[in-house]
């Protein structure tokens, strides 16, 4: 088109092209604040023009398509390290109060530990006589039982607060998963090759951005300007007009845990999901919650047995061997809901210096069974036997029962897990704090009921002390005869050399029980006095006879001690700080401060990592804005811009209506 109309029409099409900049202009403007939004710009190109007389003249301007401004690369950066951010603080947010339980200048265990021991325990053993001092004792032990009940309630709370959350996340993603799918269907039927529903497209992938900060995800284009959505871990959540709901579900082993799966066919996906706040929560379950829990319960198992064992080697005040003094909660052994028959299983702590902070998975295969570290993946030792109809299989501190296993059966067997949460003071009567050693040793023998001395040798018999096998023992007490029976050992001969014979009796009996030989200026003889099989511990009690000179007929008395005797309540005041777990490496208060600087040291790397990821979520989304986001400066540029190229096109059409006047005037 040629002449006055070429100058019209051309114009017309800069001024409607000027009209719909200055639209998407201010769009742009009206949605500066929009999340998720990004800014749009047309594409304008020349129209092909028309061989007229030789000559190419223009058609004017036409409006391709509106843009938005987008890159790919800096978004999927978004969504990443907002899954990262997401899932850092709701692990820092978790993982703060525990460390404040456990680590807190105001933490109770520690000092309830020391207070039992140093107010309790040490008080006894200073006057094992004194009755508010015995009972002093029991109010400490049940405080202290109070106290890891406390605690580990607390610590269970925090694995109900788990679940809850993990429920309300899901349902979250369910609903963004389904919005997405929603809008791949809208974007898919208004996609041409020309054009895109941008605000659609913006929406989803503000939608995917929340996403993110439920569940770390992966993005994958499809055709139509559809996408699909996986986890981290490659589980597909949407897949093109498709949403896969999630659900809580109870784990195989342990129903009171929750973990993720599909809604539609139950496979659990728990398993290396990563990022967003169902991310975080899986971590602090895995990584803190568990771990803590099993720990503090290694503390209480191990403090149980201990003094239990300890009050057991003891007498109370009416000379019987100690009872219990505490109760720990018992070794969970969990059967898959998948196993198939109906076995019996069950489980105790046979030795807490063998306890370790891991959990354990048990499989049959129909004649042979296998544990595995959960912690470590490695393989651990079986030691098997039998009980009655029953298989016993040691390993890692615990003996499990289990009788009725079919091929295929698969437990998991938690052996602290609960220990602290049901640990129990159960001794309540003063009187029977077994604070005296089952025998005081004395030289001399007892005539007409009194401990008379006319020992002229000098060798002498040490206190004693217990000992769970006869180990080096020369002479080991026989005849039925068991801890604190009085004993007489009585020097058959004497000397200042070689090896001096002697004998044990029960005092004014005539009847051996043991005999043996002590070499004089030798380290000494041993003699073990068992304590009766079916009396906890077991074991002996083990005396040492040595010295230079000795003379027939001399005697040494071991008689059953009095309340006076404070001999084992110092036994149970060393247990404070003895090794007795981690295989004999740390003490029950050396196990604690492990597991305060575990926390502590978790508490910091999470405060610093959410630091980081912080950081770098804040730049990722900079990157992106300084690409998609509105500049009102530069739209402000922009309006003036298409006001005057709008200006400019009426004035041309101004022109060419004058110039089409004057020539119908000219004609007329």
């Amino acid at each position: 088109m040629s002449g006055i109309s070429g100058l019209v029409t051309n114009s017309l099409t800069g001024l409607q092209a000027a009209q719909q900049a200055l639209q998407v202009t201010g769009n742009n403007i009206a949605n500066v604040n929009t999340p998720g939004y990004s800014r749009e710009q047309v594409i304008q190109s020349t129209q092909p023009p028309s061989l007229l007389g030789g000559l190419y003249l223009g058609n004017g301007t036409q409006i391709d398509t509106v843009a938005r401004s987008y890159n790919s690369y800096l978004q999927s950066q978004v969504w990443s390290t907002t899954a990262t951010a997401s899932g850092a603080n709701t692990f820092n947010t978790q993982l703060q109060p525990l460390v404040n339980l456990l680590a807190g200048t105001n933490a109770g265990l520690s000092t309830s530990i020391q207070q039992f021991f140093a107010s309790g325990v040490a008080q006894v053993a200073a006057n094992p006589s004194d009755i508010p001092s015995r009972q002093n004792l029991i109010s400490e032990a049940q405080s202290l039982a109070q106290t890891f009940q406390g605690a580990a309630q607390q610590l269970q709370d925090a694995a109900t607060g788990v679940n809850q959350q993990i429920g309300q996340s899901i349902t979250t993603i369910n609903s963004l998963t389904q919005q997405i799918a929603q809008l791949n269907v809208q974007i898919n039927s208004l996609s041409s090759a020309q054009s895109t529903p941008n605000s659609l497209l913006d929406q989803r992938d503000q939608l995917i951005t929340q996403l993110s900060a439920q569940v770390g995800v992966s993005v994958l284009p499809q055709s139509g300007n559809q996408v699909s959505v996986f986890t981290g871990n490659g589980q597909v959540l949407v897949a093109g007009s498709l949403s896969f709901a999630l659900k809580t579900a109870p784990n195989a082993y342990d129903p009171s845990q929750a973990e993720v799966a599909y809604a539609a066919n139950g496979a659990f996906i728990s398993q290396g999901l990563q990022g967003g706040t169902l991310g975080g929560v899986l971590q602090f379950r895995s990584q803190v919650l568990q771990p803590a829990q099993n720990a503090l319960g290694r503390i209480a198992d191990g403090l149980a047995q201990a003094m239990n064992t300890q009050q057991a080697q003891g007498l109370d005040l009416n000379g019987k061997f100690g009872a219990v003094m505490f109760q720990s909660g018992a070794v969970q052994v969990l059967a898959n809901a998948a196993n198939a028959g109906s076995a019996v299983i069950s489980g105790s702590v046979v030795d807490s210096n063998a306890l370790t902070t891991a959990d354990y998975q048990l499989n049959y295969n129909g004649s042979n069974w296998t544990a595995t570290n959960l912690s470590t993946g490695q393989p651990t030792i079986i030691t098997p036997g039998t009980s009655g109809t029953a298989t016993t299989l040691t390993f890692g501190g615990v003996q499990v029962n289990v009788s009725g296993a079919q091929a295929g059966n698969t437990f998991e067997v938690l052996p602290t897990r609960y220990g602290a949460l049901n640990f129990q003071s159960t001794l309540t009567n003063a009187a029977g704090v077994a604070a005296a050693s089952p025998y005081v040793s004395s030289a001399g023998q007892m005539q007409a009921g009194g401990l008379v001395n006319a020992n002229l040798g000098n060798l002498a018999l040490s206190a004693g002390q217990y000992s769970a096998t006869s180990g080096s023992a020369s002479v080991v007490v026989s005849g039925g005869v068991n801890a604190p029976t009085a004993l007489q050992i009585t020097l058959n001969s004497g000397g200042t050399s070689g090896a001096i014979g002697f004998q044990v009796t029960q005092p004014g009996s005539a009847t051996v029980l043991a005999t043996g030989s002590v070499t004089l200026g030798s380290s000494g003889t041993t003699v073990a006095i068992p304590y009766a099989t079916n009396t906890p511990p077991g074991g002996f009690w083990t005396v040492n006879l040595s010295g230079s000179t000795a003379v027939s007929g001399d005697a040494f008395t071991l008689s059953p001690a009095s309340g006076g005797n404070g001999g084992n309540a110092q036994a149970m005041a060393a247990l404070q700080t003895a090794k007795t777990l981690g295989g004999s490496s740390t003490s029950i208060e050396g196990a604690y401060s492990q597991l305060v600087s575990q926390v502590a040291s978790q508490g910091n790397q999470a405060q610093t990592a959410l630091s980081a990821a912080t950081a770098v979520s804040a730049q990722a989304v900079s990157s992106q804005q300084s690409v998609s986001g509105v500049n009102l400066d530069q739209e402000a540029t922009n309006l003036i811009q298409y006001q005057q190229a709008y200006q400019a096109a009426a004035k041309a059409i101004q022109v060419g209506n004058s110039l089409f006047t004057s020539l119908l005037q000219a004609v007329q």
